[in-house]
């Protein structure tokens, strides 16, 4: 058999377990979707249906094919919430007991959505856990803050005695999410605006209220330590407050946890969620140019391709531990994302194999007597 043919053979076969509630035609679907969407590194219905045909894993036309997927789309029996709540109580269980941190951050879609995302940070790359789609354009039914409690929400369901911290930017730092992480018992890190202002704990005094580039405003001054900050909502907080030489501005921090560098080297881990959304959009697989515009529509599309990402960031984990990187990247720099390298990696391997069963390494799931595992080793 095609080894392409033995892979979609195996993926659909773990998607059936892994969603054992949405009807099986449903479940089919989805996983035609996904394996499309890693196949030819694209979000668009188009192009996706051209790579399940050219794999071999569906005999339809291409046009027959394009139509199931925009029906999937459209279909209003397939609840994303549940559906993928289902894979998080499946896959989380991992997690459980472990320290963990969570990326929050918004990201524009085209000029007339935006996508609000919780991501768990893993190594290089961050995986999505939570999303919601909200209009750019339109005032939002929904509160943000109610919004990101909801993603909180539905993430710590399946994570019982886990210890989290949550990382987060100026756009969204404030007191309403240090209290919803207060509330949930979450750590956080969140950077904060320097125009905002503090009073520093100062021996067994408290400084004036000033501004914190007052202290921190010039490359190699830095200040870590004890602090109220905002005078309305008035919180005592650790703050970490540097200006590393090799950056354009400095860094405001606030955290429950101890102040320091560790914090600082903690929240440059964020910065990875830009590559992520970079990899779904221009960079990578392109979601902006799928011409999908309704909310529900492009939460099923976000259901596939985030499927798609979970997926990829396994493959591209394996090529590097197996140190094959410099078989599709070069060596004096990296001009290959994650997402992409490890696509090549798993065209490579179909193009090789002598051994179909081998495939089953390829798989970003594993199914043990305490559930299923999700396998990401760099």
């Amino acid at each position: 058999m095609d080894a392409s043919a033995v892979l979609w053979e195996r993926w659909s076969a773990q998607v059936k377990e892994l969603f054992p509630k949405i009807h099986g035609h449903q479940k089919k679907t989805l996983a035609l979707f996904v394996i499309g969407i890693v196949f030819t590194g694209n979000a668009v219905l188009q192009r996706v249906a051209e790579g399940i045909s050219l794999h071999g894993i569906d005999p339809a036309k291409m046009t027959s094919i394009e139509r199931r997927l925009a029906r999937f789309l459209a279909n209003d029996r397939v609840v994303v919430t549940n559906v993928w709540d289902d894979f998080l109580s499946q896959v989380l269980v991992f997690w459980r007991g472990k320290s963990l941190r969570f990326v929050l951050d918004r990201t524009p879609f085209r000029d007339d959505a935006t996508i609000v995302y919780l991501g768990l940070l893993v190594h290089s790359r961050v995986l999505p856990v939570a999303w919601a789609v909200m209009p750019t354009q339109e005032k939002w039914e929904e509160k943000q803050w109610s919004i990101v409690a909801r993603l909180l929400d539905r993430t710590i369901l399946h994570l019982t005695g886990t210890d989290c911290t949550l990382l987060a930017d100026r756009g969204l730092a404030g007191f309403p999410l240090v209290k919803l992480c207060r509330d949930r018992k979450w750590h956080y890190l969140l950077r904060v605006s320097k125009e905002h202002t503090c009073q520093r704990k100062m021996g067994d005094a408290w400084s004036s209220w000033s501004r914190f580039d007052a202290f921190v405003h010039k490359r190699g001054q830095q200040w870590y330590g004890w602090a109220k900050v905002w005078k309305e909502d008035t919180i005592e907080t650790y703050v970490s407050a540097c200006w590393m030489p090799d950056c354009e501005e400095g860094w405001i921090l606030i955290s429950d946890l101890k102040a320091g560098k560790r914090r600082v080297n903690e929240y440059a881990l964020r910065m990875r969620v830009e590559s992520t959304f970079q990899d779904s959009k221009r960079r990578g697989w392109t979601l902006e140019a799928s011409l999908v515009k309704e909310e529900a529509r492009l939460n099923r599309l976000l259901l596939a391709l985030f499927l798609a990402m979970w997926w990829v960031s396994h493959l591209a984990a394996s090529c590097m531990h197996h140190g094959k990187r410099d078989r599709f990247d070069r060596t004096d720099r990296r001009d290959k994302g994650i997402f992409r390298l490890g696509r090549l990696w798993l065209l490579d391997i179909l193009r090789r194999t002598s051994n179909p069963a081998d495939l089953v390494h390829c798989l970003p799931f594993r199914k043990h007597a305490s559930g299923w595992r999700f396998s990401l080793r760099f």
